[in-house]
């Protein structure tokens, strides 16, 4: 397979995409400017030292977590166990939690690029690393306090499932939720395959993931994918307003009320992702799943066999 400074996620390959780069890169008014390149070579002494990966502050009873892996967020198992930390430890009086990212997509997949990273053509290297991503994709879901997710540009792979564990989404104008795991010839994972269908019914829920079509914004909110459809930069204002809304309730009665709506979830989204790993294992170095990602290498439409 040739190199091209691939990025392997569970739901997207990128840079290059699968015709997705383009459409990502143009920024929705509004949206935070991405981080300026660093230069070669080593950085001056008096350089600042970059941004935290992920970022908390707490705001008058709220704990607002910050995605900072611009442009795109694509997510390493050190950055979710990040933000299972914050969600699982947050400051005392926190009543309500705000998940959102800067950049030009809220978070486009999981970034398990490294020197050890697995290769979804590859089953054995496939289970480990990934089984460690939801381990910490379990603690996300068991989350004690409401969690409000403001979303911005492409929700893609685990991006998706991120918002999805959450208990409100807002979506500004351009914000889209994609898996497109089956043009890459894997199973979906990080829950969606009960997140999903939880929210919209089983019917959309196949039309969803069975296609791994683009949802916009628009149509995220009618089916329920989503709850607030607000303009594009106007994401974390409206997601704080919802958030505070939250956080002037009673505190018992919130907790129990959020409990009882969530119900079996973070058990049912457990189970999910053991089943689904098993099977994007299985899948995983199968001859599908190799043209599925050569065929994202060569820009063009995959010609699978069924073996």
């Amino acid at each position: 397979m040739p190199d091209r400074s691939v990025k392997y996620t569970d739901g997207l390959v990128s840079e290059p995409t699968l015709g997705q780069t383009a459409a990502m890169d143009k920024r929705s008014p509004g949206l935070p400017t991405p981080a300026a390149a660093v230069p070669d070579g080593p950085a001056p002494a008096s350089s600042p030292e970059p941004p935290a990966p992920v970022a908390i502050a707490p705001q008058d009873g709220i704990v607002v977590i910050t995605i900072q892996r611009p442009p795109h967020n694509l997510l390493t198992e050190p950055d979710l166990r990040a933000i299972a930390d914050a969600l699982h430890e947050p400051v005392p009086g926190a009543r309500a939690m705000v998940l959102h990212s800067v950049g030009r997509s809220f978070c486009a997949g999981a970034n398990f690029r490294s020197d050890d990273a697995p290769d979804p053509t590859d089953a054995g290297a496939f289970a480990t690393r990934t089984s460690a991503f939801y381990a910490q994709a379990e603690r996300v879901f068991a989350a004690p306090l409401p969690t409000v997710a403001a979303v911005h540009g492409a929700a893609i792979g685990a991006g998706f499932g991120l918002a999805m564990a959450c208990d409100i989404r807002v979506v500004g104008e351009a914000a889209w939720f994609q898996a497109n795991f089956v043009a890459l010839g894997i199973h979906p994972g990080f829950a969606l395959s009960t997140t999903v269908p939880w929210a919209v019914g089983s019917g959309r829920a196949a039309d969803v993931l069975l296609t791994g079509r683009r949802v916009a914004a628009d149509e995220a909110v009618r089916i329920g994918l989503a709850q607030r459809l607000v303009p594009a930069g106007a994401e974390l204002a409206a997601a704080m307003e919802i958030a505070a809304a939250i956080a002037a309730g009673a505190p018992l009665a919130t907790r129990a009320t959020r409990a009882t709506l969530r119900a079996g979830l973070a058990e049912e989204a457990a189970r999910a992702m053991a089943h689904e790993l098993q099977e994007q294992c299985r899948l995983a170095g199968t001859a599908d799943a190799k043209e599925g990602v050569q065929a994202m290498l060569d820009k063009r439409a995959p010609r699978f066999e069924d073996r």
